[in-house]
């Protein structure tokens, strides 16, 4: 039973990484040059930590989709580099806490969908505040602006704009990706069992 489903459940979870990397990758390349930091990778990392049973799947999800992207938008120093994988990979970490606090099921009531709710728009702005926060505390690295206290408060005076667009992307993204995800729990697509999620866990 348990080889039966986790054979299962990996195959449906390649399919879903590969429609999250494919939309990561794609609104960055489309949408990057034009909106700044307006993407989906944060909100694909708190997704994927919340539905793969499996954590290296978890992870290849925003790493694929930056990576793939990346290439062809070009990168950058590669200390940043590190830092903003990392940043964009950390909401995965939260994993246990929204599969406690956020309930997906058909039988949820108001009360549970209101606190599922506030769960998941607490875990958005807590990634997109630490990202701000993180990738402009590296300003050493970079050449932008000088190494002074007064350089690093210059970095974050300029990024507000970006952060912006980080705030509003990561908050649509995760609606879109939960709130989708939550549909099709209701209209009875997802035919995998809380249970076998757990075995799969286990």
């Amino acid at each position: 039973m348990k080889k039966a489903v986790m054979n299962r459940s990996l195959a449906v979870e390649l399919l879903i990484l590969a429609v999250l990397v494919t939309l990561g990758a794609g609104v960055r390349i489309v949408l990057g040059p034009h909106y700044p930091n307006f993407a989906p990778v944060a909100a694909i990392s708190l997704f994927a930590g919340y539905f793969f049973s499996r954590t290296w799947v978890a992870l290849l999800a925003p790493w694929l989709s930056m990576t793939i992207s990346d290439a062809v938008i070009g990168g950058y120093e590669w200390q940043m580099m590190i830092v903003v994988y990392a940043m964009l990979m950390l909401p995965i970490a939260a994993s246990y806490w929204l599969r406690q606090s956020l309930r997906i099921e058909r039988s949820a009531g108001t009360k549970s969908i209101i606190y599922s709710v506030l769960a998941l728009i607490s875990g958005s702005l807590v990634s997109s505040v630490l990202f701000f926060l993180v990738t402009n505390f590296v300003w050493p690295w970079s050449d932008l602006y000088p190494h002074t206290l007064a350089g690093l408060m210059h970095s974050y005076q300029q990024a507000l704009p970006f952060f912006r667009n980080t705030l509003y992307g990561d908050l649509f993204f995760a609606c879109l990706l939960f709130g989708s995800y939550a549909f099709a729990v209701s209209a009875g697509w997802v035919r995998e069992t809380s249970a076998e999620r757990e075995l799969v866990r286990a």
